[in-house]
């Protein structure tokens, strides 16, 4: 656990400010600042709200005691952003730990400690897991926790229902026309349209248009043109495509798997 001091070293490396540079906000000399952080002294007490909103924490963070506060407000928007920065800080936590030498020039930069975890494009980061399956997986452009009880592991093989998803979109034409919708998302369509744009046969859209409506990932409008009955398919839905792209994210992920020794077992 850190001391107020290296606390106080970390924020400002991180900030990328020099002692010198917090010293003169401070209104502190420079060896005073090179004092806290060896641990050679402490700030006075007066002077820690003040030290807090330099790096706008809180007292508790610079006595270790909880996550150095977030400086965005989280919204719809980037909470995303916010969640996976924060697995970045653990792997950083764990590269520090266990990678020895390669870590000393990253252990207080976290920039430079996130571009090292990310040149590894090829492979897995970083793969915490006990021997049931339960863990942690992130890397590059995906971040996942797995938390189940071992019956309930054991039930995902009986799952009909994602078998079926995975057994639909294991269907080229699904795939291309789905791709298709998505791109077009503005707009409405014809199965004859999009069987003519996506280049497959008319059964063909028909079919994958049925699935991805029992799927509700399609949307579809039933129109009475005085001749008969016009089907108008639109997407619809689209806030799951977080879960589609994470499940293709993942199957390419365990189809193109690499091992490597940054991933691993922990019991």
């Amino acid at each position: 656990m850190y001391n107020v001091g290296e606390t106080i070293a970390t924020l400002r490396k991180e900030a990328g400010l020099t002692q010198e540079n917090l010293a003169n906000m401070l209104g502190v000399s420079s060896q005073a600042v090179s004092k806290w952080e060896t641990g050679t002294t402490m700030p006075d007490i007066m002077l820690l709200p003040l030290i807090a909103d330099v790096f706008d924490t809180d007292i508790d963070t610079l006595f270790g005691r909880r996550v150095r506060s977030m400086n965005k407000k989280l919204t719809k928007d980037n909470i995303h952003e916010e969640m996976y920065n924060s697995f970045f800080e653990i792997m950083q936590h764990f590269w520090c730990q266990y990678e020895g030498k390669d870590a000393v020039d990253v252990r207080d930069d976290a920039k430079k400690a996130r571009e090292a975890i990310k040149k590894y494009t090829n492979s897995q980061t970083m793969v915490l897991s006990n021997i049931e399956g339960n863990g942690v997986f992130a890397d590059c452009d995906i971040a996942l926790t797995f938390n189940k009880e071992k019956n309930e592991i054991a039930k995902l093989f009986d799952d009909d229902s994602a078998w079926k998803v995975l057994k639909r979109f294991a269907d080229g034409d699904t795939r291309k026309i789905f791709k298709f919708i998505v791109e077009n998302r503005e707009k409405s369509f014809t199965s004859s349209f999009i069987a003519t744009k996506c280049e497959v046969e008319l059964t063909s859209a028909e079919r994958a248009l049925r699935h991805l409506l029992e799927m509700n990932l399609l949307g579809r409008k039933d129109v009475d043109t005085g001749d008969g009955t016009i089907y108008v398919y639109f997407a619809w839905g689209l806030h799951k495509l977080l879960l589609f792209y994470a499940m293709l994210t993942l199957a390419s992920r365990l189809g193109n798997y690499v091992e490597h020794y940054r991933g691993g077992f922990m019991s």
